[in-house]
């Protein structure tokens, strides 16, 4: 006879429990988010566009590769370390339900400005957090229900791909560096009674180890 299957799963595939919540580490949400992003950026960089006009649906894999990994490394930071620096925390089961990159991207930007570190969050294409709403916002529009499908690039230009690959790339290394700087900062405050951000969203500033960490993972992005 067959062996019944086993429900066992390896360690790094999360189990969903009675509420719909991924019970897993924020590290493995953030391992999810570099596969993604290694998977999107090997596509990318072997992509060759084809004249015919099924061309036009070949290039779709890349972006949403990159959409999901942008996706995963939002919810790493708002999930994770990030978070706990905002006055409420955000509802993880709707984060975790969310695919709106566009609305997770919003707390991503609340932290920052809780932090104060909005003008250390630049990379190319992204010289302030206006620029990057705006990115964000391009990318959300692939394909916001599932159902609609658009190309932020022209699929019949391999310059055009590189462009839009080279510019997510750069997005998804400095929301890497701000995650591992969220988690050195709160790393920090544990050690005390951890504070929260005054009424007015501000009240906190990088300390030298935290800002060090951000700037050298912002730097080899």
């Amino acid at each position: 006879m067959p062996k019944k299957p086993s429900d066992r799963r390896p360690p790094s595939i999360p189990a969903i429990n009675s509420t719909g919540v991924h019970n897993t580490l924020n590290r493995d949400l953030f391992l999810y988010a570099q596969a993604f992003h290694k998977a999107a950026k090997s596509l990318a960089e072997s992509f060759q566009p084809d004249a015919n006009d099924f061309g036009y649906f070949d290039a779709f894999p890349i972006v949403f590769i990159y959409r999901h990994a942008l996706e995963l490394h939002l919810k790493a930071i708002v999930l994770g370390e990030g978070g706990k620096f905002l006055a409420t925390e955000p509802d993880p089961i709707s984060v975790s339900n969310s695919h709106s990159v566009s609305w997770l991207a919003q707390f991503v930007c609340q932290i920052l400005t809780a932090l104060k570190w909005e003008h250390e969050f630049k990379c190319e294409g992204v010289e302030n957090l206006a620029d990057f709403r705006k990115i964000v916002a391009t990318v959300n529009s692939v394909d916001p229900g599932s159902y609609n499908f658009r190309l932020p690039f022209d699929p019949y230009k391999r310059s055009s791909i590189r462009e839009f690959a080279a510019k997510m790339d750069a997005i998804l290394e400095l929301l890497s560096a701000t995650a591992d700087g969220l988690a050195a900062e709160w790393n920090l405050r544990s050690g005390g009674e951890p504070t929260k951000p005054d009424s007015e969203g501000g009240g906190f500033g990088p300390t030298p180890s935290s800002s060090q960490c951000y700037r050298k993972r912002s730097d080899a992005g």
